[in-house]
């Protein structure tokens, strides 16, 4: 059974002149930036560009030189694979600049993003998926509760605006999850010139745009042959929001959707993912549950399931999960006071949602178990 690190290991070999930029190399790059660069490689422009090599060593030189979890969920899996692209010459070709870091608490935003120069003269503009800290998953909250409209899509339309301004060549946008959705959210949002000169664009696994609208939009279709929008065989994260349905199915060494988000199960068929002809049960019930959600729930009931789970971060008073885990007692009892003390409209509002949640569920359970399930395309056509 093969995953990405086998891909580095058995294909790095190969430069990039030999084998062009892939969707197995979007993978291996998505995965690797969860591991901090920022802490190797400056956040401005104007520094001149590090061998990507070069940050690695760094970076593993500052944490120790042992192989470490980034988070209590980014398994220390992730620091391995980035050591094992640091080693191969496909990737030690790389130069990496404007490693950067936003961090604010209110408004939540985590935002991470990086340049990469490709050895071919192209440019790759990662964008960072949600990280430990309970700061980047109530970001993720506020993305579902607040129609996508966060700091972190800004930030990234004027990351990329200065990356085109001040480098030529073709450029390639990819990020995992959050990473994924602001991607797209950037592409899609970009000025003409710049969207000329994006050859491709990855979003792995990240939740749709804000509305279904986009999908019948001159600029979705412009960009559509160069969208490379992937996903696990059952999809969870990735079937929140307006998504479309011009995905590519991967199979997953792990069997829940929620496991299967983290891309090191993504399993690999020699040097190419092992794709799959369509999304399992589990993951077209996902599918129907969150378009339920998005076109009949009352905005005020997303609203107040936010604002809970905003106000029971703020409680446990953690910046991060692993820090959750070392704190768990004063952590749960914290969580505990901040939702007890929530407004009972907000409670009622709650119970409501998880009424609705529950009835959601077993009607597209019961879709998906008759074959009725349709596609997205299908059911807007409705």
């Amino acid at each position: 059974m093969a995953h990405v690190r086998d891909y580095v290991n058995n294909y790095g070999n190969v430069s990039f002149t030999e084998k062009p930029f892939c969707d197995e190399d979007n993978v291996a790059l998505c995965m690797s930036f969860y591991m901090p660069l920022d802490k190797a490689v400056s956040a401005s422009f104007d520094d001149e560009p590090v061998p990507f090599k070069d940050a690695c060593d760094k970076l593993f030189a500052l944490r120790g030189n042992k192989h470490k979890p980034v988070g209590l969920v980014l398994v220390k899996g992730i620091s391995k694979l980035l050591m094992d692209m640091s080693r191969q010459k496909r990737y030690s070709e790389i130069k990496v600049i404007a490693c950067t870091d936003n961090f604010n608490v209110k408004p939540a935003v985590q935002f991470n993003a990086a340049t990469y120069f490709l050895p071919t003269g192209q440019i790759l503009v990662l964008f960072r998926g949600t990280d430990d800290t309970l700061t980047g998953w109530k970001e993720d909250l506020d993305i579902l509760a607040f129609d996508g409209d966060v700091p972190s899509n800004q930030l990234a339309l004027d990351y990329l605006k200065e990356v085109a301004e001040r480098f030529e060549g073709d450029i390639i946008v990819a990020g995992h999850s959050k990473g994924g959705y602001v991607s797209q959210y950037v592409v899609l949002n970009s000025p003409k010139e710049i969207r000329d000169r994006i050859v491709a664009y990855y979003n792995n696994d990240g939740p749709g745009l804000a509305s279904y609208d986009y999908l019948s939009e001159g600029v979705y279709e412009e960009m559509l042959p160069r969208y490379h929008h992937l996903i696990p065989k059952s999809s969870f994260i990735g079937m929140m929001l307006s998504h479309d349905d011009d995905y590519l199915v991967v199979n997953s060494s792990k069997i829940t959707g929620a496991m299967q988000h983290d891309m090191l199960t993504w399993k690999f068929k020699g040097d190419k993912l092992d794709i799959m002809d369509d999304i399992t049960k589990a993951g077209k019930i996902a599918d129907l549950v969150f378009y339920d959600i998005r076109t009949t729930y009352p905005k005020e009931q997303i609203a107040a399931t936010e604002r809970a789970i905003g106000a029971v971060f703020e409680g446990i008073g953690q910046r991060g999960l692993l820090d959750v885990k070392s704190h768990l007692g004063s952590s749960l009892k914290g969580g505990k006071r901040a939702f007890k003390e929530l407004d009972k409209e907000t409670k009622d509002i709650l119970k409501a949602t998880t009424k609705s949640a529950k009835k959601s569920f077993k009607q597209a359970s019961k879709t998906v178990k008759r074959g009725e399930y349709k596609k997205v395309a299908e059911r807007l056509g409705e």
